[in-house]
């Protein structure tokens, strides 16, 4: 049996998740040393943050469609939508176990992670311009750097404002 399309509020919600999960993941990584990752702390800051994320996120949505449909949302659509904030942490934790079990250079592991998360952040820019059926452009391209550089400066201004 096929699933329904997502209807436009249920990508949007996917969307926004994928955003938020990619930011705090991103956030999560930056404040690092090599020696946490050593320690397998960088894998468990991680995966804290995503499971963490993924339960209030799923929380408050849970809360703001029974405000907007005045009835309870199924859970399973609520945490459906919610699921791109785990993925947002899936390639990272598994580079933090890399570098905790030393098969490659902990800061390595961590330079990589920040990267996926980042190339994760600016190629939403792609996704809901083919959402929005509009063909990619240099406008497109422009987008998705200036994506990447403002959740950069949100993941700064976080890490500044609590660390």
């Amino acid at each position: 049996m096929a699933r329904p399309i997502p209807s436009r509020d249920e990508i949007a919600d996917r969307i926004s998740a994928y955003v938020y999960g990619n930011i705090l993941v991103l956030a999560s990584l930056v404040v690092l040393h090599h020696d946490e990752i050593e320690r397998g702390f960088g894998f468990a800051l991680v995966l804290g943050t995503a499971v963490s994320t993924f339960i209030a996120h799923a929380f408050s949505e849970g809360l703001g469609a029974s405000v907007r449909q005045n009835e309870h949302a199924s859970m399973q659509h609520i945490l459906r939508d919610s699921l791109p904030i785990v993925s947002a942490a899936s390639v990272p934790a598994a580079l933090m176990a890399v570098g905790a079990f030393g098969w490659i250079e902990p800061v390595v592991c961590l330079r990589l992670a920040e990267a996926w998360v980042i190339v994760r952040l600016a190629i939403t820019s792609f996704i809901v311009g083919r959402l929005q059926g509009h063909p990619v452009t240099g406008r497109t391209w422009f987008a998705s750097l200036a994506l990447a550089a403002v959740a950069v400066a949100i993941v700064a201004i976080k890490v500044v404002l609590t660390h």
